[in-house]
């Protein structure tokens, strides 16, 4: 059995840990039961043993929770690279649960899965778009799928890592009450933006003052780049955690962000995307 999930891009600018994308970037997860536990990887890969590996160590517990002891072997083809703010922890966390949910015939729903999902995760701004697809703005127990925005995308990838944890330690514990209704207001515009359909307002509600001014410390050359960005006539933002940039134009977007790889002095490369892409499928 094999499912595939797409790679997510969290915040969107001012929706921190309330809003998430799929993007048409799949990691494949086949499984089935065997004689003895194996794993194979490919693409991107951490080299972890089975039983140190986030998807085995899911199934196994799921498959314990309803009376399942036989043995699986696992292969993954990994196309999200690791801690670079694109969801492959989410990516990983929704294939095992379908998998072990279809293996095992526990017939939990969607519903439950994603609550399963994001006790794993701890947020639900990556794991909700990588289960439903499409853009999905959530709350304590509502997802709610809005339009995808009407520009053009591209991921500036570069092959420094930034951790997920190290990211989340360098935001404050509180913030101006001003800066909240800043941010506030922000998402406000940038969801109805959505729902018009108006690419314009959507780029123009970009603007976030709760992780970017933080987290682009830890990336270099950032605030460079998104100043440049902006002289091109796009907006450049944090995708996720980071470091992986996320530059959106109305039209065009894939020369700009080619010269943006360039000046940018990580090494890096760039992959035009589609935000709001196809969520998990199932492959029977």
């Amino acid at each position: 059995m094999k499912v595939l999930i797409p790679a997510t891009t969290a915040n969107l600018g001012p929706g921190f840990d309330l809003l998430g994308a799929s993007l048409n970037i799949d990691n494949e997860i086949e499984a089935e039961f065997s004689e003895s536990y194996s794993l194979i990887e490919e693409g991107y890969t951490e080299q972890k043993p089975f039983q140190e590996h986030l998807i085995a160590q899911i199934m196994v517990s799921f498959f314990k929770e309803f009376g399942i002891t036989k043995p699986f072997a696992l292969k993954t083809l990994n196309r999200i690279p690791f801690a670079r703010g694109m969801g492959s922890s989410a990516a990983a966390i929704v294939g095992a649960l379908l998998l072990a949910n279809q293996m095992s015939k526990a017939n939990l729903t969607n519903e439950d899965l994603l609550h399963r999902a994001i006790a794993i995760e701890g947020h639900p701004d990556n794991v909700a778009p990588a289960l439903l697809g499409g853009v999905i703005l959530t709350t304590k127990n509502k997802f709610l799928k809005l339009p995808p925005p009407q520009v053009e995308a591209c991921l500036l990838i570069p092959e420094y890592k930034l951790e997920t944890k190290k990211a989340r330690a360098v935001l404050p514990k509180t913030i101006p009450l001003e800066i909240a209704v800043l941010n506030s207001a922000k998402l406000a515009q940038l969801v109805l933006a959505l729902e018009r359909g108006d690419g314009e307002l959507f780029l123009e509600s970009l603007a976030d003052q709760l992780h970017e001014p933080y987290r682009g410390d830890l990336i270099p050359g950032f605030k460079m780049l998104r100043k440049k960005a902006e002289e091109l006539g796009g907006k450049l933002i944090i995708s996720g955690a980071g470091p992986a940039l996320l530059y959106l134009k109305k039209k065009q977007a894939k020369p700009d962000a080619k010269l943006l790889a360039q000046i940018w002095s990580l090494p890096n490369e760039v992959l035009e995307v589609k935000i709001g892409a196809n969520g998990a499928l199932i492959a029977l």
